[in-house]
């Protein structure tokens, strides 16, 4: 009897800046695995290194594949391209009649053990389970000596934790584990998320229990290489927690990292039961498959603690005390969603609504109100504090303690959390970093919004800067001034204020605690006053012009507007830079042809005025009705904050896609027609450059000096009215495509290149420390800024 052809397996691996001893040997592990039918899908998230994977794999006669990128790819996206590659390729190396392929996830320094797709296999065959993965031995940065035996003991790690229990902790490392097709199908495309919040092993793991199951293999079949370069790395998760003692009582902080760690797990879970549902409905799984039930807790309205309650009391009677205090987190979260849910609809909604119906009532007769007795009035005027009513942001919240051995750049900035940080923040995070590549040292502090997550933080903020040296990261350090208390500082730290609190902020602490810089640097990045009705904060915005800094401005419109207004620090020589947009990115996509109604991309963001939504809306019907357009000719789709669908005139219906993940952003424009981006400020924004470079004829409107329609025809710059702008569109409806040479785009007229900013801003903060960078001035790899569209919040 002929034994069975055995599966195909097609190996996933990310690759980015290898070293080539280290990548040499897990190649040949996958060449000498025993199971031979396997084929390597590299993709090259570094855009570099397709040549010496290609040349490795060639040398070793192993098959592979290689998957250029456009852009480089954080691990997640780059595992998300690699199956869907591998899913491409199946139907091309399977013959009809072969056994189902499998697809298997390897780093690119690791070891495998022969055995590690055979088990695999083995373990899969007449299984329902749709993933196994296996245990790993820790071995050093050599390749050989062993650090740890298992990685599960090491991490204490829940053997089987099943589908709820993966979203306390993941037990699953993607370098061990094996799985069926149909996972990866389902799981693409992964939930979109801004930064890494969540790996793609949790990701698929969740699909696979979902689905019929995941097993575990007992053995260690990887050695598991530990090093400083590590995406995670292996960690004891429950000894630190039980070290820390009173830092993880529960405090406002705790509750923060909880709530954090909850709504991730939450997101997860809906994510999954909405991707599973889907999969039912199209038929690519069968109504019996779906074993979604445990994650019954993440799904509900208000119910859900008692589980987590449950759960995190069996695993503490199990052993579990780190999964049982998350499990516990979760609890607590969810009880106080609740508990915030019944008071907003129970208390000052309740009050405010009776309020209103008796103010109402009573002023049909007798016509005011009946005065509540005095004991009353006594309880409701409670004398309240004084500092209730001072704007927090401007006081600092922390003490320095003068001990570090060296003056840094201390860069302010209201959160260092990846999901609260907008464009202009990560403008200053890339000054902060560029001055870090050229000697400094640098120290980011956030002034508004407790970091939840130290280490991610720090790992989202230097991932900005992916070609930076480990000396110059070993410069950056991250701080939280939320928490009080003391931060370490030098009494010659030079402060770099991002917004007009962090201005107050550096004047404050200058004053008050000797520092011997008396000035300070000022990142401008629009004219914050113009931002608030006539009141507090907009006198305290323009307050802020009035200290002793050095300006730095996002362009040089913003620069020639603060000059129109007065402003004398505004000269010529002030450093201004222009937007950190990769126009080559954009100007580089081949446009799509599109039949059908032509698309319409307006940059809507009801939540925020300067973006002048009601006068978009006015300018798109009034356009719609002057061309006499119907839904067989247009289709507007809104991009930026998601908001409820729009009704226009013409039967025309204006659906609302909310915020773009940055790497599909690019060609999605690709297949747009027209733009309609507005910015009621002296600030460019991104939408209208990053549209036009893509081949969009873009209708904007101009400013003071600024007026984008000197960059390119393909932006039409408009005054800020209904009328004007749907003019402008009309003319860009009527106008032709865009070419090639419009959409070359030079930036060079709205400022340096922040390369060559940050090298000036070097030379000035040289002088200002009065001391010698620790290393030489050097350019460091651009780091391109995302745009509005994907990144922005509203002030």
């Amino acid at each position: 009897m002929t034994a069975p052809k055995p599966p195909l397996i097609l190996v996933v691996m990310a690759v980015y800046r290898p070293k080539p001893d280290q990548l040499r040997a897990q190649l040949a592990s996958i060449k000498t695995q025993s199971h031979q039918e396997r084929h390597l899908v590299a993709v090259i998230a570094d855009m570099q290194s397709a040549d010496l994977v290609c040349g490795l794999a060639a040398q070793l006669d192993l098959p592979c594949t290689c998957v250029p990128c456009d852009a480089e790819l954080d691990a997640v996206r780059a595992v998300e391209a690699g199956l869907a590659n591998a899913l491409d390729l199946i139907p091309v190396l399977n013959t009809q009649g072969d056994p189902e392929p499998l697809i298997a996830l390897s780093d690119q320094d690791d070891i495998w053990h022969p055995d590690r797709l055979a088990r695999g296999v083995a373990a899969l065959t007449d299984s329902p389970a749709q993933m196994v993965h296996s245990d790993a031995r820790l071995v050093g940065p050599d390749g050989a000596a062993q650090t740890h035996g298992s990685m599960f003991r090491f991490e204490r790690r829940h053997r089987h934790p099943g589908l709820r229990g993966l979203l306390y902790r993941n037990n699953i490392t993607g370098m061990t584990l094996t799985m069926r097709a149909r996972v990866a199908r389902i799981a693409l495309p992964f939930p979109p998320q801004s930064g890494v919040h969540y790996y793609h092993d949790l990701w698929l793991g969740l699909i696979a229990a979902a689905t019929g199951g995941v097993g575990l293999i007992g053995a260690k079949l990887v050695d598991y290489r530990q090093h400083g370069a590590n995406a995670i790395g292996a960690v004891d998760r429950q000894k630190g927690w039980l070290r820390a003692g009173k830092r993880h009582l529960p405090n406002g902080m705790w509750i923060r990292h909880e709530a954090a760690a909850y709504a991730l797990a939450r997101y997860l879970a809906q994510s999954a039961h909405n991707r599973i549902s889907d999969a039912v409905d199209d038929g690519r799984l069968p109504a019996g498959d779906a074993q979604a039930r445990a994650l019954r807790p993440y799904l509900g309205r208000m119910d859900g603690a008692a589980t987590h309650l449950w759960d995190s009391a069996k695993l503490a009677l199990s052993g579990h005390l780190a999964l049982a205090r998350i499990a516990g987190g979760f609890a607590v979260v969810n009880l106080g969603r609740a508990a915030w849910i019944l008071r907003e609809a129970l208390g000052p909604g309740r009050d405010k609504a009776i309020g209103d119906f008796d103010t109402r009532l009573y002023s049909m007769a007798p016509g005011i109100a009946p005065k509540p007795p005095r004991a009353a009035i006594a309880r409701v005027l409670k004398p309240v504090e004084h500092d209730r009513l001072i704007d927090q942001r401007k006081v600092p919240r922390w003490h320095p303690q003068f001990d570090a051995p060296a003056p840094a750049l201390t860069v302010m900035v209201p959160t260092l959390n990846p999901t609260e940080i907008f464009a202009g923040i990560v403008t200053a995070l890339d000054i902060g970093l560029g001055l870090a590549a050229r000697g400094f040292h640098v120290r980011f502090v956030a002034t508004d919004l407790p970091v939840s997550s130290p280490a991610v933080s720090r790992s989202f903020v230097l991932q900005r800067q992916p070609g930076l040296a480990a000396e110059a990261a070993a410069r950056v350090s991250l701080q939280c001034g939320v928490r009080g208390g003391q931060l370490s500082a030098h009494r010659g730290d030079v402060f770099l204020a991002t917004a007009w609190w962090s201005a107050h902020l550096a004047d404050r602490l200058i004053r008050d605690h000797g520092y011997s810089q008396s000035r300070f640097l000022y990142l401008l990045q629009d004219f914050e006053p113009n931002f608030y009705a006539w009141g507090s904060d907009c006198a305290d915005a323009m307050a802020s012009y009035d200290f002793d800094f050095e300006p730095v401005f996002n362009t040089t419109l913003l620069r020639d507007y603060f000059a129109q207004q007065g402003f004398g620090f505004a000269t010529g020589d002030t450093l201004a830079f222009h937007p950190a947009i990769d126009i080559a990115r954009y100007a580089a996509g081949a446009r799509r042809d599109t039949t059908g109604p032509r698309r319409l991309a307006l940059y809507g963001r009801p939540e925020v005025a300067r973006n002048m939504y009601p006068t978009a809306i006015e300018a798109l019907s009034r356009f719609i009705e002057t061309e006499k357009l119907g839904p067989q000719d247009i289709a507007p789709v809104s991009v930026g904050l998601r908001h409820d669908p729009v009704r226009l005139p013409g039967g025309v219906l204006l659906e609302s896609l909310g915020k773009l993940p940055w790497e599909d952003y690019p060609n999605y424009l690709l297949g747009t027609d027209l733009g309609l981006s507005l910015m009621y400020s002296p600030h460019p924004s991104h939408p209208p450059i990053e549209m036009a470079a893509s081949g969009v004829r873009v209708v904007t409107n101009h400013f003071g000096p600024k007026d984008l329609s000197t960059l390119t025809p393909a932006i039409l710059s408009a005054p800020a009215t209904a009328p004007a702008l749907a003019a402008a569109l009309s003319q860009a409806w009527h106008s032709g495509p865009v070419t090639a040479t419009d959409r070359a785009i030079d930036l060079t007229t709205l400022g340096l290149s922040p390369e060559v900013m940050i090298d000036g801003l070097a030379e000035r903060l040289g002088r200002m420390l009065s001391c010698t960078p620790t290393a030489k001035l050097h350019r460091a790899p651009q780091s391109v800024q995302p745009s509005d569209t994907t990144s922005e919040k509203a002030s």
